[in-house]
């Protein structure tokens, strides 16, 4: 049976001016986070502005969504051919699915969370899942708007939140091999890192990557914080990016 202990948000800031400040500056990053990912031009950040997208980046990114999991490449590994994968840099790809295998495994997480449980969780995941992390801040800034629970009891963890967590984990550590061995002709991992790097100082969709992955820690360690009970043995797996959050769905 579960078991109830203290909140876990004991941990955080729970007075209500922390809760407001906290709040506040939640709005502001989304402001900023709009304002210079998606709206600044581009001699701000390198790479387009979401009102003057070029073909090109367009179909980057369509070619990256088209190979969403894998699923494509796979059967066409497989000897499945009626429609074949687009022809990605492994880098580009590992690290666009390894990014979407973790916000995938935040459903469960979300839905766990007592405290949101009047927020629209699904529909906040599903944008986050298929657009861009800009969605969770202000998710989270609603979230410190709500009452925290007296008590939390200890989250039962079914069949879909173990799928989720081997789904999630099976997909990113398959991007980590793709990003690493995928296509040997293009060089060793070091040459993977450097066109990354490359891309994220001249390809705004990358750059906006990199910062929805350090969010996605930041929010992983928050929310797992606070679903987790004080004192729990497996309470320091939220500080491990990804892998700490598959294991914790899986176990």
């Amino acid at each position: 049976m579960p078991s109830s202990s203290s909140s876990p948000e004991s941990t955080l800031p729970t007075s209500k001016q922390e809760s407001v400040s906290l709040c506040r500056l939640l709005w502001v990053a989304t402001i900023v986070y709009v304002g210079l990912l998606l709206l600044s031009p581009p001699n701000w950040l390198p790479g387009e502005p979401i009102w003057a997208i070029q073909p090109d980046t367009i179909q980057e990114i369509t070619n990256e969504s088209l190979n969403f999991f894998f699923i494509l490449p796979l059967l066409n590994l497989a000897g499945v051919s009626y429609l074949q994968a687009p022809m990605v840099n492994p880098a580009a790809q590992g690290f666009f699915n390894l990014a979407e295998a973790w916000i995938f495994m935040f459903l469960p997480l979300m839905m766990m969370d007592e405290r949101s449980q009047h927020l629209p969780k699904l529909m906040v995941w599903g944008l986050a899942m298929f657009f861009t992390n800009v969605f969770l801040m202000p998710y989270m800034a609603l979230r410190l708007q709500q009452p925290v629970p007296e008590t939390t009891l200890e989250p039962t963890k079914g069949i879909l939140a173990r799928f989720f967590g081997a789904l999630g984990l099976t997909v990113g550590n398959l991007a980590i091999i793709w990003f690493c061995l995928n296509r040997p002709e293009l060089g060793g991992a070091l040459s993977r890192f450097s066109y990354l790097g490359e891309q994220i100082t001249h390809n705004r969709v990358t750059l906006a990557f990199v910062v929805d992955i350090a969010l996605f820690w930041v929010f992983q360690s928050w929310l797992m914080g606070a679903v987790m009970p004080v004192g729990g043995r497996l309470r320091g797996l939220r500080f491990i990016p990804f892998w700490g959050l598959a294991i914790w769905l899986l176990v």
